[in-house]
């Protein structure tokens, strides 16, 4: 059995039973292969931009015997995916390349009953602009592997309601988490950083004290 990061873990548990699987820039395939070999998917597809990425993840799907239930992809999106995907996995990347790779794919929303996506950058941002185009938020969890990465997993609903900008802040589903105290508290640890060293009139200094009270403020009702 392949063994898996906590990140990748993460991304795996948030997968439902029986699913058939896209994992978008695959890399080594190694999530593919741990779905397929804990029974979680039935099928998956290794996608990647780049062939070189792709012969690794050929190469160790071949190695655990694989081959007949993940199909390597060279593919730069969703756009193109089979219509038995039914799940699609982008991790591993900014929100720019994610917003790209989600509105490239438009005519894939339906299709796709899952979407999880993890990105390392902006995850404010992701949150606001799934919103705005209709996702509903299923399920949220933070996982600490050198750094701190928020997963969020969604689906399309024309019905979705927008998030309020504290959800959008702090997340739908994550204060149940147990690393959300931990989280925030570095992040408002980073905004007193900051303020100590930035002078009151720059331009910036009252976005970062306001998202600082917006935190403490948090944290003081999560306590309570």
């Amino acid at each position: 059995m392949v063994r898996l990061g906590k990140r990748l873990q993460a991304i795996h548990d948030l997968v439902d039973k029986d699913s058939v699987v896209a994992d978008i820039g695959c890399d080594h395939g190694l999530l593919c292969i741990a779905l397929l070999e804990s029974g979680t998917a039935k099928k998956a597809y290794a996608c990647d931009i780049a062939a070189s990425p792709l012969k690794r993840a050929i190469e160790a799907i071949q190695a655990v015997g694989l081959e007949n239930k993940i199909i390597p992809m060279l593919s730069d999106g969703i756009g193109e995916l089979p219509q038995d995907v039914d799940t699609v996995v982008i991790a591993g990347m900014g929100y720019e390349t994610i917003r790209k790779i989600l509105l490239d794919g438009k005519n894939k929303w339906e299709q796709v009953h899952s979407f999880i996506l993890a990105s390392h950058t902006d995850v404010e941002d992701l949150r606001r602009f799934l919103s705005e185009h209709q996702f509903m938020f299923d399920q949220e969890c933070i996982v600490f592997e050198r750094h701190y990465y928020q997963i969020i997993k969604v689906h399309y609903e024309q019905s979705a309601v927008l998030l309020s900008d504290e959800e959008i802040m702090f997340g739908v589903h994550t204060e149940k988490e147990d690393l959300f105290v931990e989280y925030w508290t570095k992040e408002k640890n980073k905004c007193e950083l900051i303020l100590a060293h930035m002078p009151a009139t720059h331009e910036r200094y009252h976005l970062i004290e306001e998202r600082k009270k917006k935190i403490t403020d948090r944290l003081q009702h999560y306590r309570q």
